[in-house]
Formats: C-alpha cells, structure tokens, sequence
C-alpha cells in the first residue's frame, strides 16, 4: 500500500521481472542490490513476490539495470491510442500526489543532490519539449525520492530539497493543463505550493509561480475574477523580496505579462501596455531565463506576449507584423516556440488568410507535436479553417485528422 504500485497484478509480477533483467545482465541480487542502492534483504523479497515494490525502489531498480519503469510493469506494451497509454501512465502520478502527506519510503536512499537537481532539471526539459509519454515515467520514482530526501536530509540540502520537489510538482501541472486533465493540475499546483513553503529563501518565489501558473489554468475556464485574485495572490508572495531573492525578478515580471494577457481579454489597451511595459522593465534585468520556473521569461517572451495581447484586442495585423520578426533564441523552450505558431496561426484565420494559418499550424507540429495535437487553440483554428472552406484542401483534412477532428 502508500507507495506501492496501483495494480496488485503488477506488485506480484513485478519481482520476477526485476529478477529476469537481472540475471539478463548477470547480477547478483548483492550486485543489484549495490547498484540501486536498495536493501538486499527487500530486493530478494520483492523478486519472491512477499513484498510489494514501493516507487522509489522500481525508480532505483529501473535506473541499475538501464530500463525504464514501464518495463519493471510490463506496462511499455501499446494500447488503443497514445492517450490512453498517457492516462495509463498518469494513474501512477495521481496516487503520489495523492499520497504526499504519508511518512516517506524507508526503501529509498536518495541520490546526491547536485543529481537530483539534473533529475528535475532533465524532467523539466522533456516536459516543455511536450514529450509527456517520456516525461510522465519518471515521475512518480522521482516524487518518492525527494520526498525521502526532503524529510531526512537537514540544513540547506533539506530546503534545497523541498524546492526541487516543488519544481518536480510542477511537471504534473504541465502535462495535467495539457493532456486535458485540469484535476491532476490543480492537485499538482497544491503540492507544488505544499513543497515550496518548506523551501528557505526560495518560498516567495516558487509560491508567486505557482499562482501565475493557477491563472493559465483558470484562463482556460474564462474565470477572469478569479484570475485576477490570483494574479495579486502572487505578488503578495513576493512582498518584501528584491533582486537578491531567488527567482524573484523572474516571477514579478511573468506575473506582469499574466496580467497583460488578462486585460487584453477585458478589452483594456492601455491597461495592456502598461503591464507589457512593466514586464520589459524586468526583463531587461534578467536577460533570457529559459529554466527559472521553465517560463522562458526573458525579452523573447515579453515581445511574445505583445503578439497575444495583440491578437486578444483583435489587432491581428499588427500582431502578424510583430510575430512574423521575433527570433527565438538558442535553445528556447520548445512549447513556448509551438504556441507562438499557433498563436500566429489564430491571427491569419481571423484574417482569412487560411494557407498561412495552416503553415504556422505546421510549424506548431514540427516544433511540439505532443502540445500542437492537444492544444484548444489549434483545435479551434482547425475547426474554423474547416468551416469557413468550401472544399478544404488535403494538408487541411490531414492536419485535423491528425488532432482527431
């Protein structure tokens, strides 16, 4: 039970799975047992089936024997569609963050943390590339661990810990808000707020982020109130704190381009600018910040969301002018990039120029398949492209064949 796995099926097959790779691979169960870093007395009863695998023992087991966990479940076989595979995966994730408040696995020794900081960094990554069917498998060995370390470690490795447990929180945000499951969302950002209230000097910051991250789920209900009361809940996180305040500067400034975004929907130009100008102001004290809170904040982003507010105060014209220019730089996260397309894309139908719309919707796909097939945006555009054309051209069909239109 707590952080064992979720079908019984699999806390029985799961020991002669672990012990098949391991003599696959001509290990001793001592061998593996060193490798892993888990006790050899649990690693022989897991393999005999009396004992079920918690997480962070098949996270442990999978990483000394070079697979990933789905194959420790027997779980990597293909099912209907990809998003039924997802669901699948995700059912793991919900019973972690389920089980946040349980004393943590005894069977895990945590690794150092510079490697546990590379971990969260590498899921990170892989989630803003819109790789979620990578991403996911991870989580919940890695939730297991920092958990472990968050509460046995001491000093700043501890609060360092917790920070990181927040961060990694936040990549079930990302895949949650994405693959349609506003649920697993909102319950991410509770344990992302959970863990970063324990995390020293790095709270204020984390705490604003997580709020700015509240209002892009709360943008996709139309909930403006609620939006704006939570647009102001961060910055009262951020009270008090100044450029020497980690992720500070980071977190006000996309707050500002939050807000920007919500007053563009109001219909309040001036308003707009203000914001926009508020987060360039930040921004040109930050530079471009790809990996604090994984927002891309920099001036990239700042120009990026012009283009948004533009195309929300229906300035389509001058958004495509805008938007058509912006280089992104090195290494720019790759969802921020897709949603720039499609954001472009929105701008050209409105326009009715529609072979441009589905040239940007194209990019969108190169850039982030795993986000473009998701996301409203592009299905609304689809669909507009779709019945605004009287014979709708075969790029078009495909592309909405694709989304599952």
């Amino acid at each position: 039970m707590g952080d064992g796995v979720d079908d019984p099926k699999d806390s029985v097959e799961v020991g002669p799975r672990i012990a098949l790779l391991r003599k696959h691979r001509k290990l001793t169960q001592h061998g593996l047992a060193t490798l892993a870093n888990v006790s050899y007395s649990l690693l022989t009863k897991v393999e005999s089936g009396s004992r079920p695998a918690t997480e962070g023992f098949l996270a442990a087991c999978a990483r000394a024997l070079g697979v990933e966990v789905a194959v420790l479940l027997d779980d990597s076989l293909p099912e209907t569609t990809q998003d039924q595979r997802l669901g699948k995966m995700l059912s793991r994730v919900r019973t972690q963050l389920d089980l946040y408040d349980l004393e943590p696995d005894e069977s895990i020794t945590p690794r150092p943390l510079h490697v546990l900081r590379e971990a969260v960094r590498g899921a990170n990554i892989v989630g803003q590339a819109a790789r979620y069917e990578s991403m996911v498998p991870v989580l919940p060995g890695l939730y297991a661990e920092l958990h472990a370390a968050a509460n046995t470690w001491t000093g700043t490795d501890r609060a360092d810990a917790w920070g990181l447990l927040a961060e990694a929180y936040r990549c079930a945000h990302t895949v949650g808000i994405a693959a349609g499951y506003p649920d697993l969302s909102l319950t991410a950002l509770n344990r992302m707020d959970w863990a970063a209230g324990q995390s020293g000097d790095r709270a204020p910051a984390l705490r604003a982020a997580r709020e700015y991250l509240r209002v892009t789920a709360y943008l996709r209900k139309r909930d403006y109130e609620t939006c704006w009361n939570l647009n102001a809940a961060g910055r009262a996180h951020l009270e008090g704190t100044d450029a020497r305040t980690p992720g500070a500067l980071i977190a006000s400034g996309q707050l500002y381009l939050g807000a920007a975004v919500l007053a563009a929907r109001m219909g309040d130009a001036s308003t707009v600018r203000d914001y926009l100008d508020e987060a360039e102001r930040f921004a040109s004290r930050t530079g471009e910040d790809l990996e604090t809170f994984w927002f891309g904040f920099g001036p990239t982003n700042v120009a990026a969301h012009r283009v948004i507010t533009m195309i929300e105060l229906g300035d389509y014209s001058h958004a495509i002018h805008l938007g058509e220019f912006i280089q992104f730089p090195r290494g720019w996260l790759p969802t921020r990039i897709g949603h720039h397309h499609f954001d472009l894309a929105r701008a050209y139908q409105r326009l009715n120029l529609p072979d441009h719309a589905l040239r940007h919707l194209h990019t969108a796909r190169q850039v982030a398949p795993g986000q473009a097939r998701r996301h409203p945006h592009v299905r609304g555009v689809v669909m507009d492209l779709l019945s605004t054309s009287r014979h709708p051209s075969e790029a078009l069909t495909r592309y909405a064949a694709w989304i599952g239109l």
